[in-house]
């Protein structure tokens, strides 16, 4: 075998092992979206239901970014819990159409991390008292979650403009 011909199969030897190694990464990167974007679609059911298993989807270190007017950069998920239960006494949140998942992208390499992100339409509504009127948003949500290795949510933000729809909903 002359030199140039071995040289020839060794570089398509290479070609080959990095593309399928690529392929490989592809599928990786797919199948931690799915499994990610399944635990999102959990934590929206848990989330309606007013369910405290809400909690276990995050890892206990979870932040949110602070995306309201004069909020801190980043919110623990112990200082979120209580007020997600204060606003679920409340009120009720209905997710009103399917949850089309998207994948996201790692802010420097901006190559698919697995990570989800996602636009959304809840309706938010203030139950009828005796002395009240139900009352009734609908808020577009643009949120995404970013993922540690055991699968658990460690950052996620939330795009809306809940202030002037819990403001509706209270004047």
């Amino acid at each position: 075998m002359s030199i140039s011909r071995a040289s020839f199969i060794l570089l398509f030897s290479c070609i080959a092992i990095a593309f399928a190694s690529c392929e490989a990464a592809k599928k990786d990167v797919s199948a931690t979206f799915d499994a990610n974007a399944a635990t999102v679609a959990h934590v929206f059911a848990d989330f309606q239901a007013e369910d405290d298993h809400f909690f276990t989807h995050f890892a206990e270190d979870a932040y949110w970014a602070g995306t309201s007017l004069n909020a801190p950069d980043s919110i623990a998920l112990a200082d979120v819990a209580p007020k997600y239960r204060e606003l679920w006494g409340k009120y009720d949140y209905t997710l009103t159409e399917e949850a089309n998942f998207l994948p996201g992208v790692n802010p420097v390499s901006k190559e698919t991390d697995g990570s989800v992100r996602g636009y959304f339409k809840w309706n938010i509504t203030k139950v009828a008292t005796d002395s009240t009127e139900q009352k009734s948003v609908n808020v577009k949500v643009y949120e995404s979650f970013d993922f540690n290795a055991e699968g658990k949510i460690v950052w996620t933000q939330v795009y809306a403009n809940m202030q002037a729809a819990y403001a509706a909903l209270e004047d």
